[in-house]
């Protein structure tokens, strides 16, 4: 089975989730390719994936009747700050305390989220620094030179160096599974079933929420 993910969910949840797959069912050959959601939309549909895990973070997901798309839950945004930060353990904050900072951001949807953030508080952020990944944006933070703002799901998987903290009124993305509509893999339900419980064990598993 081939699996994308986007990188805060490669780095850590998609990962666990097959570890548990392997423990209950047995080994299988299976590989994990990171991309952003646009990127690996299209990897679904050229059959290069079998499987990807993706968010509707702007741009948003585009809708394709090749494709279903189903629901995992919602990820909540939150702040990563260096740990000698005036903000760090401080609980939730409001923007407003966070927009004289330097900040860094990856790609478009995290900084498009940051932005509408701020635009809802009648402020706005200065994103000075843009990194090429994740763990460029995480090691500005760390040295000292930015702040920034990064899904809930990458807390797990952050380096010791850096701490979080919550935002008031938090930005937050939706995680998708999307599957070929014909001929998914027969691990992908399986797969869908382990990232579910990740994320809310009280869910009931195997629900579709939405098809595109």
């Amino acid at each position: 089975m081939t699996v994308g993910a986007t990188p805060s969910l490669a780095a850590g949840m998609v990962p666990a989730a097959i570890r548990c797959l392997l423990d209950k069912g047995g080994p299988f050959r299976w590989s994990l390719l990171p991309g952003l959601s646009a990127q690996l939309h299209d990897r679904v549909i050229a059959g290069d994936l079998d499987v990807a895990v993706v968010t509707d973070a702007p741009p948003g997901l585009p809708d394709d009747p090749r494709l279903e798309r189903r629901f995992l839950g919602m990820d909540e945004m939150v702040v990563v700050l260096p740990v000698d930060h005036r903000q760090a353990g401080r609980g939730p904050v409001q923007i407003q305390m966070l927009a004289d900072q330097t900040w860094v951001e990856d790609n478009d949807g995290s900084a498009a989220l940051l932005r509408q953030h701020a635009a809802r508080a009648g402020v706005t952020t200065r994103i000075d620094f843009t990194a090429a990944d994740l763990p460029g944006k995480i090691a500005l933070v760390a040295t000292g030179h930015a702040i920034a703002l990064i899904p809930g799901v990458l807390t797990c998987a952050l380096r010791t160096d850096v701490t979080t903290v919550t935002l008031v009124d938090h930005p937050t993305r939706g995680i998708y599974m999307i599957t070929p509509r014909r001929a998914p893999h027969p691990c992908a339900t399986p797969l869908f079933d382990q990232l579910m419980s990740a994320i809310d064990p009280r869910r009931p598993t195997s629900a579709v929420s939405r098809r595109s």
